[in-house]
């Protein structure tokens, strides 16, 4: 196997794309920079180790170490010479970026982790750089092994909301995201609390306290909504517009439309259809 590998290969996600990524094992004279980049780094530390500059601090490292380096930094880092390390990196940028680090609490001022699963990160990595050519598939098979890479040191920290973050306005929104992408399932409010791991109650709290409205009453509006879309804008049948906004049939799906509207499927459609503006299927 050759002394290093390195694949760069733009994703196109604008949350999180992957910019870079490869292995090395250095030798005794290897060093990168000073150099700054337009782009996020971590290097996971698989054998020896090496040296990192960054603000005019020192850190010596060691494997089983991962070190970040931001866009916009000064950074040298270099393989010590009696003991040359080995690493694994990616290279990756997008919106969703600062969230994640802020999960890892990898930051400028804290740069450095200790983490359990380099290994596992690396083997990752290896099958990333299998897919060297340029194709959709390819780009969705990188892009999940990039979040399965954070999702892996996620797990090793065991990172956790902290309290500032879990606050009533945090769980609130977390649940009206949760319902925006799932009315179109038989999505209920005891699914709405186990994805947010708290109790149906305090979800209920949380509703009335934030919204003055019971998350029931809100799932139900956003299927709704969603079902006056499909009725003015579309010809499919009744019962197809009750499968698609998660009713199991056609009878749920009035009762639940009259009750938030006061009139029926079939009298919404023959006041509000727009022939006009009527989306294709």
């Amino acid at each position: 196997m050759a002394d290093v590998a390195i694949m760069e290969y733009k994703t196109s996600s604008k949350d999180l794309y992957l910019v870079s990524c490869g292995w090395e094992k250095c030798g005794a004279t290897h060093s990168y920079g000073p150099a700054v980049r337009n782009y996020y780094m971590l290097h996971f530390i698989l054998k020896g180790q090496g040296h990192y500059y960054l603000n005019n601090k020192h850190y010596k490292l060691n494997e089983n170490q991962c070190f970040l380096t931001e866009p916009g930094t000064v950074t040298l880092y270099k393989a010590e010479p009696t003991n040359p390390w080995t690493y694994t990196w990616i290279c990756f940028n997008g919106d969703y970026v600062p969230h994640l680090l802020k999960q890892s609490n990898l930051n400028t001022d804290n740069p450095i982790i200790n983490l359990s699963c380099n290994q596992t990160i690396y083997e990752i990595i290896k099958e990333m750089l299998s897919y060297h050519q340029l194709t959709p598939a390819n780009e969705c098979y990188l892009q999940s092994k990039l979040y399965l890479i954070f999702a892996k040191l996620h797990e090793a920290l065991q990172s956790v909301y902290n309290r500032v973050e879990l606050n009533n306005s945090f769980y609130v929104t977390k649940a009206i995201e949760y319902i925006e992408k799932n009315t179109f399932t038989n999505l209920s409010v005891n699914d709405i609390a186990r994805y947010l791991n708290i109790s149906r109650s305090h979800l209920y709290a949380l509703f009335k306290q934030e919204l003055n409205t019971s998350p029931q009453q809100f799932l139900t509006n956003a299927k709704i909504a969603n079902a006056r879309e499909l009725l003015s804008k579309t010809k499919i049948p009744i019962y197809s517009v009750a499968l698609s906004c998660g009713y199991k049939n056609a009878f749920a799906f009035s009762r639940a439309f009259k009750q938030v509207t006061n009139i029926s499927p079939r009298e919404y459609r023959q006041h509000y259809l727009q022939p006009n503006d009527l989306v294709k299927y």
